[in-house]
């Protein structure tokens, strides 16, 4: 009882979690001899910020032994948990552990003691597990004979392995996996204790060890991507690289890190967006998330959604996603005679004409209506329309209305009006429409796309397995709107981009979503007037793709960072568009539709919209009859008019002609009667035109001045 007392003291100050049992229970047999000493040596020199101590099942080492290698790791203040696998809930709580370090990205250490064959399971079960990355330290003791091979063809590359080994009696001897960059599957002597570490730190940094790959092959997945990789491919499935951005800075990184590299076809010939609901990663990045690719370089958009499968290097291009549609297409020119004027304007002018004849007579009968003289107004303001009418479309009148001095003023003002407002301006408008055709309003956001696509039948298509098709499943708002109109379309992916931008050049109605760059370059290819780019949407971000803990990740890094920072990358990125073939710029720069007050985040002067993009000069065309049609049309169209009036004008006066004859004959048969019903209405006539009169002079005398 009072050793069980002692033990549950010793534990309390033993800050990590274990079964108490497991001390208690009887082991057969021991340690090797200053097994304690050099664990807390190495777990000093590696150095580890937490060790957990795995006892596996087929473990036999007494609980003395345990105790003392606890309490002395305890001593020297290396933070420990105690864990074992006798239940399958222990070896469950041990992986999720692990797993949340890998959420967190938090060092962990773990000295797994077992038999060999068990340390066979434990190592596949991890590798199965997924539960790899390079803040993650495995240590197993072998206890006895070599390391299997089983045990070394099971070690990832990317998985940090270190194996304890007791040749003699108190010399332990370090095995450690990433000691060496090109021999995998294998593991090299580090380091060894013997009363003390032979050196520290205990393994080699990944730094120093990959700094140079001594000459290592790597298989490298390829996509045709212009202007990243120039693919072509052969019927023996084997690729050729004819070049490509992303090509020379492959070229790059193995001259400075000293590796070979080759390319190969993958199986889907796509990037892969996500990890999909039935747990399947398609594409390039499934190969590294599957571990069967080492690294995928290549215009690869850093999303969250493929953070989850691999990891990403320093950026390798600042980017921004747009849409591509075909040009706006020429207006018709039919049409170009009412188009200077916007439809909202037209109204306003028809209403000037409609009123100018009105106002006129209204300012030449307002004197003779209120002196009350005898005028035939209905005259007076048919030849008041007239007028006007012959001064808007500027017919020569010698026949003016009036010769007042109010009339003249206004008639002056209306010529005027006419000749130098609607007119001049009209016929300005009219000439540079002329000589420059109008074309249809292009599509430059997500809003006006949106409006397309449910009004007008646009389509947008994206590249399978891309960034692109992620942001808009994953999308709300305008996005998510824009996927469900999506959904009604028979054609959605598109292999690549470069298949999407043929798509949108042979039909006209279709939008491809993609990178500003690709979209960029594939126009200079094929003809940039025959494209319209859209403003920005979104910053992208690419880099190179590698396995989840790839060791060599920094030293990736260092070199694309010392490439960006010099400007390296830009300067690749701008000799790409240098080496577009002289046939391929078969005109201007693409026009684009961006915000005047957008900035330039890769500073690729082709990538520049701090200014706008200057009109090119290739629609100045000299006016000829073929624009002149809607003219002739209108010509036409008003001849018809003239005719037809003339026709029931020349109807409506034979007509008249046979009611006089008929009312003459019908007259003198009840001419008695008529002339009563004249005398009539002649002498109502009379009395209200007296009654007016008085009503007229009294309010004259009323208001008349005083005498």
């Amino acid at each position: 009882m009072r050793q069980t007392y002692i033990i549950f003291i010793c534990l309390r100050a033993v800050h990590c979690f274990w079964d108490i049992q497991d001390i208690t229970v009887d082991k057969i047999k021991r340690l090797p001899q200053d097994f304690s000493l050099a664990v807390k040596d190495i777990a000093e020199g590696i150095p580890t910020r937490t060790m957990t101590v795995v006892r596996g099942n087929s473990t036999n080492i007494k609980s003395q032994d345990i105790f003392e290698l606890l309490c002395l790791l305890n001593q020297h203040n290396v933070p420990l948990v105690n864990m074992d696998f006798t239940t399958k809930d222990n070896k469950d709580k041990y992986y999720q552990y692990l797993k949340t370090a890998l959420d967190t990205s938090e060092e962990r250490t773990s000295l797994i003691l077992c038999e060999p064959e068990e340390c066979e399971n434990i190592l596949e079960e991890l590798t199965e597990n997924n539960l790899i990355h390079r803040m993650i330290l495995y240590i197993f003791y072998w206890p006895y004979g070599a390391v299997s091979k089983t045990f070394l063809t099971t070690i990832n590359e990317a998985m940090r392995v270190a194996v304890i080994t007791n040749p003699k009696t108190s010399v332990f001897r370090i095995y450690y996996n990433q000691a060496s960059p090109n021999r995998l599957h294998h593991l090299s002597l580090v380091n060894w204790w013997s009363g003390r570490l032979y050196k520290s730190p205990v393994v080699p940094p990944a730094d120093k060890v990959y700094h140079d790959f001594q000459g290592r092959m790597f298989d490298v997945p390829v996509l045709h991507a212009p202007p990243w990789h120039f693919v072509k491919y052969n019927n023996d499935s084997t690729v050729n690289v004819t070049g490509g951005r992303d090509d020379k800075l492959l070229a790059l990184l193995a001259k400075k890190l000293n590796f070979r590299y080759r390319y190969y076809d993958p199986p889907e010939r796509s990037q892969g967006s996500s990890i999909s609901g039935n747990g399947t990663f398609k594409g390039t990045l499934g190969l590294i998330w599957k571990r069967k690719a080492d690294f995928f370089l290549g215009d690869v958009t850093m999303t969250w959604e493929r953070l989850q499968a691999v990891e990403f290097s320093f950026l390798t291009l600042a980017d921004s996603g747009a849409f591509l549609t075909h040009a706006p297409a020429r207006l018709s020119e039919t049409l170009a005679i009412i188009r200077p004027f916007r439809w909202e304007v037209w109204p306003l002018v028809c209403a000037t004409l409609v009123v100018s004849g009105p106002a006129l007579w209204f300012v030449i009968a307002a004197h003779s209506l209120w002196q009350r003289r005898p005028q035939n107004q209905l005259k007076l303001l048919s030849n008041c329309c007239w007028f006007t009418t012959t001064l808007f479309l500027r017919q020569s009148s010698s026949k003016e209305p009036s010769n007042t001095h109010k009339a003249r003023l206004v008639s002056i003002l209306i010529s005027l009006g006419a000749t130098y407002v609607i007119g001049d301006m009209y016929s300005a408008n009219l000439t540079s429409l002329l000589a420059r055709p109008a074309r249809e309003r292009p599509i430059g956001t997500l809003q006006a796309l949106e409006e397309a696509m449910r009004d007008q039948g646009y389509e947008l298509v994206v590249e399978r397995h891309s960034s692109s098709l992620t942001i808009l499943q994953n999308g709300t708002g305008v996005y998510g709107r824009l996927a469900r109109l999506m959904r009604r379309q028979r054609v959605q992916r598109v292999r690549s981009v470069e298949v999407g931008v043929h798509l949108v050049l042979s039909r006209k109605r279709v939008a491809i979503l993609g990178g500003r760059e690709t979209l960029y370059y594939d126009t200079e290819r094929f003809g940039s007037h025959n494209f319209h780019l859209s403003e920005k949407l979104y910053t992208r971000y690419s880099a190179i793709a590698l396995q989840i803990g790839c060791p060599y990740l920094e030293t990736f890094n260092n070199v694309v960072m010392t490439l960006f920072e010099a400007g390296i990358l830009s300067k690749m990125t701008t000799d790409e568009y240098r080496n577009l073939p002289q046939q391929s710029r078969r005109s201007e720069p693409v026009t684009e539709s961006e915000n005047q007050d957008s900035t330039d985040v890769t500073g690729d002067p082709s990538t520049s919209t701090s200014q706008a993009q200057p009109e090119p000069t290739k629609g100045l065309e000299p006016v000829s009859l073929r624009m002149l049609r809607g003219a002739f049309l209108l010509l036409g169209i008003g001849h018809f008019l003239a005719a037809l009036t003339l026709g029931i004008e020349i109807q409506v006066n034979r007509r008249k002609k046979r009611q006089v004859v008929t009312v003459e004959h019908s007259d003198t048969k009840k001419a008695p009667k008529r002339r009563f019903f004249e005398k009539t209405q002649k002498c109502i006539k009379q009395g209200i035109g007296r009654f007016f009169r008085a009503i007229c002079t009294q309010i004259d005398r009323a208001l008349g001045p005083g005498v």
